[in-house]
Formats: C-alpha cells, structure tokens, sequence
C-alpha cells in the first residue's frame, strides 16, 4: 500500500485542495528560448515570488541549477520536449520516472499535443510514463492540448475555432482531456475555453482528475487573472502560469493579485469539500460526487 500513500501525499502538495494551485511552469526556456526572467531563473525564485507557488515545472537542468531556491518548493520534471525551432508539435522522450525519482520531484509531467502528426507516438509515451511512475506513486501530470501542424510547419491552436466556434472548441479541450484520463494521469493541464459554461463541461470530462489552466500567450494582468478566476469557478484546480509569471518585469505584483483573487473566488465557490475531493478522486477513494479512480495500483505491488 505504500504507493497509494505516496501518490496521496504527493497529490496533496502539488493540488493542495484547501486553496487553488498556482503552479509555476519553467520549461520554456528549453523550448523558446531563456528569454525575460529565465535567463537565470534563480533570480526569479526568491521567497516573494515562491509564497504564492504552489508548485514549479521544469526540466531537470534548471530543477538542478535551482535546487537551493526550491528546497522547500514542489517540483513537476518535464520529460517530453520540443522546441520552437524545428518541430514543435513533436515532443519526444528527454528524462525518465528514475531522474524524477533520484531529484526529488513530486511528480512527473509528458506533452500530448491532440491533432499533431505524431499524436499517437505520444499517446504512447504518455502510457508507458504513467506505468512506469505508478509503481513508485509517482503522480503523472499530462499536458494535453489541441494543437496541430499547418501546411507551412507552424502550430495549429484552434485560435480561430476558439472564437467563432467555442462549443465546437470545448468538445476538442474535452477529447484531449479524456484522452490523458483515460491513460491514467493524475493531474491535466489544458488551454481555457473561453467562458465558464464551456470549461465546466472539459471539468466534468476529467471525472474528478483535477484540471489546471495553461497561461499561453502574455496578456495584461486583468486579463489573466479574471480568466484564472473564471476557470477555478468553473471547476478547475488551478492554473498553470508561466509567461504571465516570469514575462512580466516585475511579476511580483501580479502574483500578489492572482494569488488573492484565485482564493477569494475559491472560498466563494462553495464546493463540497474541496480539500479533500481532488487528491482523492485522482487515487479512488470514495466521495459523495461518486468519482471514479484515475490510477490504478498494480495488484503485485499492492501484495508486496
């Protein structure tokens, strides 16, 4: 049964129930490029911006560099890859559930872009990650985006779709999130939809496996926090800011404001329970919304 108590405990710090997450993803200095505060991004990891994270994504060689700053701060490792130069859309196996393990992360975390040429190639890396990090309780967190390849190489986001077909965009968000449920993560991250209504349905797709926001592109700082509390309305457990963290000059203010306005609306959306129905949904244990398991044990391991 220890894999269960591990997968517990680890849930419960990078989705702590009792507040919304705010995770703080890194990882694009390897894809874009180390731009803005990533330059050096132990600069940026100082105590007035880590009090409002909950947690920080990236690869090992900046959780590496960083481990002083993030000592006391849960880590995601990113194990897929691509970068903006060549061919964004295919993420390609860069780190194992062992280099997670060994560094100390509370999870590990595998791209699927839905639509992409080589969906299906990860489609299987994502499963192979989550059977190889259920037998340590390691939670796997799955991005799972609608984001294919134009005929001139450039991605594909259903920007367009977005904002002349929201339903029509919600049903894409919703197949990639079940997808990554189906697979067995314990925690997905996905685009917003647009509007409360379309993302509460991409919540109820998830059957109980929590649910955070991606930042995207930089936008002003109303912008992005109404869209973080729209989603957290709507059923999400967090967000997942990146540019709108470390694209700002000074991204101190802005966390403050998110942070506040993220648990203003959480104490308001008058959930049942919500410090416990997250983290338990993900490992089945029993609740009163009736959730079903994300992951499960292996039989041989629970005999062990």
């Amino acid at each position: 049964m220890l894999v269960e108590v591990g997968l517990r405990r680890r849930l419960r710090r990078l989705v702590p129930g009792d507040r919304p997450a705010v995770w703080l993803p890194l990882d694009d200095g390897l894809i874009s490029g180390p731009e803005n505060h990533l330059r050096d991004v132990r600069t940026l990891l100082h105590r007035e911006v880590l009090e409002h994270v909950t947690a920080v994504l990236g690869f090992r060689g900046v959780l590496t560099a960083a481990q002083r700053e993030l000592i006391d701060t849960p880590t995601v490792m990113n194990l897929s890859a691509s970068t903006t130069m060549m061919e964004h859309t295919r993420k390609v196996l860069v780190g194992s559930v062992r280099d997670a393990i060994s560094g100390g992360a509370d999870a590990v975390a595998c791209h699927v872009n839905l639509t992409s040429p080589y969906e299906t190639e990860q489609l299987e890396m994502l499963s192979r990650r989550v059977d190889e990090a259920q037998a340590y309780g390691l939670p796997v967190v799955a991005f799972a985006y609608p984001r294919g390849r134009q005929s001139d190489g450039t991605d594909q986001n259903y920007t367009t779709l977005r904002t002349q077909d929201p339903d029509k965009f919600a049903e894409l968000v919703r197949h990639c999130v079940r997808v990554a449920v189906e697979l067995g993560a314990s925690i997905v991250k996905t685009v917003y939809t647009g509007s409360a209504e379309t993302f509460g349905s991409v919540v109820d797709s998830a059957m109980g496996v929590p649910v955070l926001i991606a930042g995207e592109k930089l936008t002003d700082e109303e912008e992005a926090i109404v869209k973080a509390q729209t989603a957290v309305r709507a059923g999400a457990a967090g967000v997942a800011y990146g540019r709108q963290i470390f694209a700002r000059p000074d991204p101190i203010p802005f966390l403050r404001k998110l942070r506040s306005a993220l648990d203003d609306q959480w104490t308001g959306a008058g959930y049942d329970s919500p410090a416990t129905s997250m983290a338990d949904a993900v490992i089945g244990s029993p609740t009163e919304a009736g959730f079903l398991p994300a992951v499960t044990v292996p039989a041989a391991i629970l005999r062990s």
